[in-house]
Formats: C-alpha cells, structure tokens, sequence
C-alpha cells in the first residue's frame, strides 16, 4: 500500500528524514553488495537475533534499522517515512525526532525478541521505526486524515488514529495466526511507542507522575461523550445554578478544534471546565 496525507503536506524534506532516507538507503546497498562477498554473513552480524545479543553484539539493536530483506521492504519503508516523518518532525524537532526514531525501533526489535523471536531468528528492517513515527503522527495529530493508495491504485480514507489503531489489531492478530513470519510484534510495540510518545510525551514528558489513571479514563470519558456536547443558549434557568456562566460558543468551538488537532492530551483545566459547563443541563 501507498500513503499520502491528504491535509497539507509541506514541500521539502525534514533534516532527520533526509538523514534517515540517505542512510538507510545506502546501509542497503553496502549490504547488497556485502552479502554476495561474505555469503550473507553480513546481514547476519548486523541484523537483530537473540543469539546475537547473548554473544554480546550490542550494535544490533541498532544497525537492523538500516538492513533491508529486499528492495520493496526497503521502498515500503522509506515511503512510509517519507510521508509520515516531515510533519511529525517540524512538530517536534529534529533531536526529539531522531530520539523518537531510534528508541521505537529498538523497543521494537527488543518486543520482537520476546514476543515472538526464537534464538536463531533474524529481524532486518526499519518497519518498527516506521510504525513509531506513524504511532506518533496519530497521537499528535488524531483526526488528521489521510489516504492509503491500497495496491497503489484504491484510495482508502481514514483518520489517523483510526489508521494506527487498525494496523495495530492487524499486526496483533497476524502475531497471534501467523507466528515466526513477518516481524509483526516489531511492528505492534513500535507503534504503541509511538503513539504513547505522540499522544502523552510531546504535551507533558513522561517523567514522574506523567501518566495519571484518573485524567486517562476522563480522557476516555470525554471522548465517549464528545458528540453530546451543546452549548445551552438561553436563561439561566437552563444552567444548574444562577451564578454559573455559560460558556460561549465561541469558546466550546476553540476547545473542540483543539481536541481535534491535538488530542486530549492538550486540554487544559480551564478546557475541561468549559467542556463540562457546555454539557451541563437540568
């Protein structure tokens, strides 16, 4: 399948994604060429295996990145990140990118191992990387919508939540049916890194009391109940108490436009106090 995001897409590419483009591509040349001089063994030293990693090739987690299993899984994946990581990069910066990058592919490569590797099993390739970054588009940017070129020839809208969160189950489900084949757990925690980072990293870091079950199952909350919201015009018999305002209609628009371009993450107290007020009625 091909992507293309269907919302402006700003011309040029990013520095990280130029890097990551140029290098990835010529890690594979270097390795087309390596393996017919060393009969594979190239590919096999620098791609990511459990073995590898008790013989303490730490370089692994790394360099499987930039090893392909041949051209369409090369093009596949730059494609992918050609789409997605421009954007996802202008909002975060270059060295947040990068950092983005790299640490979901190695929580990829390492889920792999655990979910579904065996000792003598080789992982290869940026997919799980990949589906960091589009993890990341879909928490920063949930209702952003954009279109898969299926085949190359049948356009499929979705938002990109909904993208993320339907290559999620396909990847959980082929774990489950078809184990040992396509490294689909790299996929799954690469993506889920992805998208936590997007979705809670970016709007509040994840250091101590980042992540608050309370506030997350509000979050649940709102959005369940989010098409409910209505600004009440009229008297203040409409409104629980006499002394409570209403809140504009202009102000429920902003906080429902910044809903959908940020994602929950983003609402302030004052957001949510405005949200609450609008669906408040006898």
């Amino acid at each position: 399948m091909n992507y293309r995001n269907t919302y402006s897409f700003a011309p040029g590419l990013t520095p990280a994604v130029r890097f990551l483009l140029i290098g990835t591509t010529a890690a594979y040349l270097v390795q087309a060429i390596a393996d017919r001089l060393t009969g594979g063994g190239f590919t096999a030293l620098f791609s990511l295996s459990l073995d590898g990693l008790l013989r303490l090739d730490l370089w692994q987690p790394v360099t499987y990145l930039f090893l392909h299993g041949g051209l369409w899984h090369l093009i596949l994946n730059m494609l992918g990140l050609f789409f997605f990581g421009p954007e996802t990069e202008r909002t975060i910066g270059t060295r947040r990118f990068l950092a983005l990058y790299f640490a979901c592919g190695i929580l990829a490569g390492l889920g792999w191992i655990l979910i579904s590797g065996t000792p003598a099993s080789h992982c290869l390739g940026a997919s799980g990387a990949i589906f960091g970054v589009l993890g990341a588009f879909a928490g920063l940017f949930p209702q952003r919508p954009v279109t898969l070129l299926v085949f190359f020839v049948i356009p499929v809208s979705l938002r990109a939540r909904t993208l993320a969160i339907a290559l999620g189950l396909f990847s959980l489900l082929a774990i489950i049916s078809q184990p040992g084949q396509i490294a689909y757990a790299a996929h799954l925690v690469g993506g889920l890194a992805g998208y936590l980072y997007g979705l809670y990293g970016i709007n509040e870091g994840f250091g101590r009391g980042s992540f608050n079950p309370r506030q997350w199952w509000n979050d649940l909350r709102w959005s369940w109940h989010r098409r409910k919201f209505k600004v009440l015009r009229g008297s203040d018999r409409d409104w629980e108490t006499k002394t409570e305002e209403p809140p504009s209609p202009q102000e429920v628009d902003e906080v429902l436009a910044k809903i959908s371009k940020w994602g929950l993450g983003r609402l302030t107290s004052r957001d949510r106090d405005i949200l609450d007020r609008a669906s408040r009625r006898k």
